[in-house]
């Protein structure tokens, strides 16, 4: 063994070993933060439910196709930095904010979708219904993305606005799913550590 070799294979045994403290640190580091894993998929629920809340706002005051394009929004994806379209537009204001919101959040709930779930394989990996019941719902969100734009695309065809809000309800129940059973194990686990 040369000594280069002797550099290299140090080298590569201390990046092996940085890499593992970092997986080391996310898996546990929910049990050490005040932050935990319980509190992540809480917010995930939350949000995810103001999507639907939103959803159906948008479509009670008549703003479904107030964006009529899909994903933009009249061809952008900030349809008020141009003021040109929302003054020549049909809808509101009101309307075009709320569906644009409403695709806002729901872009902001998928990504927190995903971390909920790598979060539950890393803080539960033992724990069956808490990964695949946030997996489940990680599953279902492409489907649910497709709903969405078939909704504008299709012109709120009642069979897909019905399929994309059960879906959203599907993925709702597997984000409760995937809390209730984290918060309840998390509970157990601290009973647990409180028995002298």
């Amino acid at each position: 063994m040369k000594k280069d070799d002797t550099v290299t294979t140090h080298g590569s045994l201390q990046d092996t070993m940085q890499v593992s403290s970092i997986v080391t640190r996310v898996r546990y580091g929910f049990r050490e933060s005040p932050v935990t894993y319980t509190h992540l998929s809480g917010v995930t629920l939350v949000v995810t439910y103001a999507v639907m809340l939103l959803g159906a706002y948008t479509s009670a005051i008549g703003a479904g196709l107030s964006c009529p394009d899909w994903p933009t929004c009249y061809g952008t994806w900030v349809p008020f930095l141009h003021s040109g379209i929302v003054a020549s537009s049909s809808y509101s204001t009101l309307q075009i904010f709320a569906e644009w919101a409403h695709r806002g959040l729901a872009m902001t709930a998928g990504f927190i979708i995903l971390g909920t779930t790598i979060g539950a394989w890393l803080a539960y990996p033992n724990n069956r219904l808490v990964t695949w019941s946030a997996t489940g719902a990680l599953v279902l969100l492409p489907t649910q993305v497709l709903l969405g734009g078939l909704t504008v695309t299709e012109n709120l065809q009642p069979f897909v606005v019905t399929t994309h809000l059960g879906v959203a309800t599907l993925i709702l129940l597997c984000l409760l799913t995937t809390f209730l059973t984290g918060w309840l194990s998390s509970r157990e686990k601290m009973q647990y550590e409180q028995v002298p």
